[in-house]
């Protein structure tokens, strides 16, 4: 007998919370770039860097806009499934490395025939309160938590 509580259906939305924290992030590491013995070229090719890196983020982890973003997850009883903005849905594999707290969760998944994982990185508000609940319940206390979609 199936439990509906068997899937999860999680819908990423933009986060302001991870929008905020690049950007102090990134404002920090030029100011410690500034305050640092580096000559001042080397130091604003790294600035140049960190802001290029910044840019490079945003549209693939804040906004969402970007057509390989992740925007979604789905477990069902064929495992983990990224679902992206341009429509696509590609089944991946839970690694151990996800990291799983109240105001930050960050699921780390790797694709059949992909070299480096991918990361959704999702504070408290990216999504809605109860799917983010019922996720993080997931990633705690599932047996089949690193079962590779099929």
């Amino acid at each position: 007998m199936s439990n509906p509580t068997d899937s999860l259906l999680l819908k990423r939305q933009p986060s302001r919370w991870l929008g905020g924290l690049i950007i102090f992030m990134t404002m920090l590491g030029c100011m410690a770039l500034y305050r640092s013995a580096l000559p001042p070229v080397p130091a604003a090719l790294c600035a140049v860097l960190l802001w290029a890196y910044c840019f490079w983020v945003w549209p693939r982890q804040v906004s969402l806009r970007h057509a390989d973003s992740v925007t979604g997850l789905r477990f069902d009883s064929q495992g983990w499934h990224i679902l992206r903005r341009d429509g696509t849905e590609m089944g991946a594999w839970l690694l151990a490395d996800t990291y799983v707290s109240a105001l930050l969760t960050v699921v780390r998944l790797r694709q059949p025939g992909r070299w480096l994982p991918i990361s959704v990185i999702l504070p408290a508000d990216a999504a809605t309160e109860d799917s983010l609940r019922r996720l993080r319940l997931r990633l705690r206390f599932s047996r089949q938590r690193w079962a590779a979609a099929e």
